[in-house]
């Protein structure tokens, strides 16, 4: 890429990434296991499976031992043809199995045999839309019929769980995937969500999974979900939302990263000013103040956005209709980690940095 330069970010980011990551590391309980969320008991194989990947950016240190950890107790939790779930007494689904296979191909152990099956599960959930709905009648209804006779929206595709699983490059179906994350895309640039109310995070990841093998020049829709993020994040370097209206890390660190995807030359400033907020907002034991907020819609609520009311924190039944919180900050502080460690490694061309390479030359 021509004038491409690292972006100069340096020895702060190198700070509260070896911060962050001996809070995420500490946090482990005694078997191993990160457990956050609490819906049905704690998220334990959901949290696992996100903060490994998150620690798996990094090619090696303690975060990258930490996330190789994370993959040796999933791989070794459950049938070896079942998927992973929210904790091991819930089915498997498919969105939670697609973050264990980003942990596996971000380690290089997709070839494993129990990776294998992981990706044969992911892909049995392809709907007829090109999508990938979260469960499949088949796995979940023994358990989910236990709360309500029809689980027809939790059946159907989602958006958010198929840009999580479009981003595993060893999927069967992928391609399938990318053509319908191209037909759901909205005309501002961003993806809906199923079960997060901040588009954020599935902009993020969709953009990231349509350029994971397209050439750099090839990135229309990256480049609009760019635009869309970048307008997202403030002067001060926040995303505002509408349950964190003082500022979400959650949501800046996924609205960075789809800046990045874009790699758009105008948008150095926001990133620096996105990473800069992340930085100063850092706690002092390393995490970043909870503020993943995740959705629980009803069986038959296929259009969770239109919901005018949302209880907050509820568990087990009562949880439906309500939005949850990562209470411990793991899923949070994995957000931000994972954001930090792409943007450290980021390379931008900018009017800048050719002018520069121009007048050294």
């Amino acid at each position: 890429m021509n004038g491409a330069q690292r972006l100069p970010f340096g020895e702060s980011t190198e700070q509260a990434l070896a911060r962050a990551t001996e809070f995420l590391r500490t946090a482990r309980d005694a078997d191993g296991w990160w457990n956050d969320y609490e819906v049905r008991g704690p998220g334990q194989f959901w949290a696992t499976a996100f903060v490994g990947a998150s620690l798996a950016e990094f090619p090696e240190g303690p975060g990258r031992s930490a996330a190789e950890s994370a993959w040796e107790l999933l791989r070794q939790a459950r049938g070896p043809t079942d998927g992973w779930g929210y904790c091991p007494q819930v089915p498997g689904d498919a969105d939670i199995t697609s973050w264990v296979l980003r942990l596996a191909e971000a380690l290089g152990a997709d070839n494993d045999p129990r990776a294998d099956e992981g990706y044969r599960f992911v892909a049995a959930h392809l709907q007829d839309d090109g999508g990938i709905s979260s469960y499949l009648p088949q796995h979940a209804a023994p358990f989910l019929d236990r709360v309500a006779p029809r689980w027809d929206a939790w059946y159907a595709s989602h958006a958010c769980v198929t840009t999580a699983a479009a981003g595993l490059l060893r999927l069967p179906v992928r391609e399938r995937l990318l053509t319908r994350l191209r037909e759901i895309r909205r005309p501002d640039g961003s993806w809906p969500a199923y079960w997060w109310p901040d588009r954020e995070y599935p902009t993020a990841l969709a953009a990231e999974a349509l350029t994971a093998d397209a050439p750099a020049g090839d990135r229309p829709e990256a480049a609009a979900a760019a635009r869309w993020a970048a307008a997202r994040i403030a002067t001060d370097g926040a995303v505002r939302t509408e349950w964190e209206p003082e500022g979400s890390a959650f949501a800046t660190a996924f609205a960075l990263r789809a800046v990045l995807a874009g790699r758009r030359p105008e948008d150095d400033d926001t990133v620096r000013r996105a990473v800069s907020y992340l930085i100063d907002s850092q706690e002092k034991d390393g995490s970043w103040r909870p503020s993943a907020w995740c959705r629980v819609p009803g069986p038959m609520e296929f259009d969770p956005d239109a919901r005018q009311h949302w209880e907050r924190g509820r568990r087990g039944k009562a949880a439906l209709g309500s939005v949850v919180l990562d209470t411990k900050a793991l899923y949070t502080t994995a957000s931000v980690v994972a954001a930090l460690a792409r943007t450290s490694t980021a390379t931008v061309t900018s009017a800048a940095a050719e002018s520069s390479r121009a007048h050294l030359a």
